[in-house]
């Protein structure tokens, strides 16, 4: 039996030669994954013999008044990105489709950039990060220390990918690798053996849908290992101005704007049709304005824990869904990853 298959999301044909979208009908693809949950979490990734990175996805679970918390940026460079990252170069790295001295390309609005540059120093490969003109400058300066090239697109969100992929150099973008956002199955299996009884909803920032997704396939590998009875509501949370998700499932048609959860950009994502489907069957997609997002993130600071506002948000959406259910948040990016204006700094 073959323990995983990297199958296309809409056509189901097998990937054949590390090609990013399938041969037969240009869609991404999936990890499709054919035994039982195991307890020691690297075997959970047969296609991995080695992490670059030991990283720990045990982190607490703690309570912020009547909600749960996981923090899932313990990580190298603050952001949950590592996580899939190790994930991704490990297998890179081990099935040696990149080698030392390789120039390596990839898009980016921060964050991704920074985990995407630190594991290419790791690997002595060398990075392009292509980033929006208007991008997060701490999250730029943080590429930069990995020693990454900058290339800066004055274009939306969609042409600084365009401009990643024809750049001539090896592209990895992260949101078209499947071994990227499978590495997120870690913190479902971590909130599994943290709590056993399990929440009755989790709340995920949502930008492109990868860490949604990774989570969903996570806790179906549990269900249909027969390790828990059903799979919690997984509720995606973007910010009213930059909501492409939720346009697309509500019928809605807001604006895309430059929000202050920078790192949540609002895109279609690449396999929308797949997670239009998870949402709909597993869970719901709610917008949230900017006013409570900054309050969220302030009340978490007053509770001793600074996450950045493209992490808070999952925070403010839990606040105010039903409160006689118990619930998760998963926490992605420390505060470090913002800057503090004096509007937002007298706020608190």
């Amino acid at each position: 039996m073959v323990l995983t298959e990297v199958v296309c999301s809409n056509c189901g044909s097998l990937r054949e030669n590390g090609e990013i979208t399938c041969n037969a009908c240009g869609s991404p693809f999936i990890i499709r994954v054919n035994f039982e949950y195991r307890e020691k979490l690297i075997e959970n990734f047969p296609y991995i013999s080695r992490y670059l990175v030991g990283l720990n996805s045990d982190s607490p679970v703690e309570n912020v008044g009547e909600t749960l918390i996981k923090s899932v940026f313990y990580t190298p460079t603050l952001s949950y990105k590592d996580i899939g990252m190790n994930n991704l170069f490990s297998y890179l790295v081990g099935k040696k489709v990149v080698e030392k001295g390789d120039h390596v390309s990839e898009d980016s609005s921060g964050n991704a950039g920074a985990s995407f540059a630190l594991f290419c120093k790791m690997a002595s490969l060398n990075s392009e990060v292509f980033v929006s003109k208007t991008a997060n400058p701490v999250k730029i300066n943080q590429i930069r220390s990995y020693g990454a090239r900058i290339h800066t697109v004055e274009g939306s969100r969609e042409e600084v990918e365009i401009m990643a992929r024809n750049s001539g150099f090896l592209y990895l973008g992260h949101q078209y690798w499947p071994e990227f956002y499978d590495g997120f199955r870690n913190i479902s299996y971590g909130i599994f053996q943290n709590m056993r009884n399990l929440p009755s909803r989790i709340y995920i920032p949502f930008s492109t849908g990868t860490l949604y997704l990774g989570i969903y396939m996570g806790f179906k590998h549990l269900l249909d290992s027969g390790r828990i009875m059903e799979i919690p509501r997984l509720i995606a949370v973007q910010p009213k101005k930059a909501c492409g998700m939720y346009n697309l499932i509500k019928g809605t048609n807001y604006l895309r704007e430059n929000s202050i959860a920078d790192a949540l950009t609002g895109v279609i994502p690449l396999r929308s049709r797949l997670l239009r489907e998870v949402i709909s069957n597993h869970g719901d997609v709610v917008i949230v304005e900017e006013g409570d997002i900054i309050k969220a993130r302030n009340d978490l600071l007053h509770s001793g824990i600074d996450t950045e506002y493209s992490s808070a948000i999952a925070f403010s959406a839990a606040k105010y869904d039903k409160p006689d259910q118990e619930k998760l948040v998963i926490l992605t990016g420390h505060g470090i990853k913002n800057n503090f204006t004096s509007s937002q700094a007298s706020a608190l």
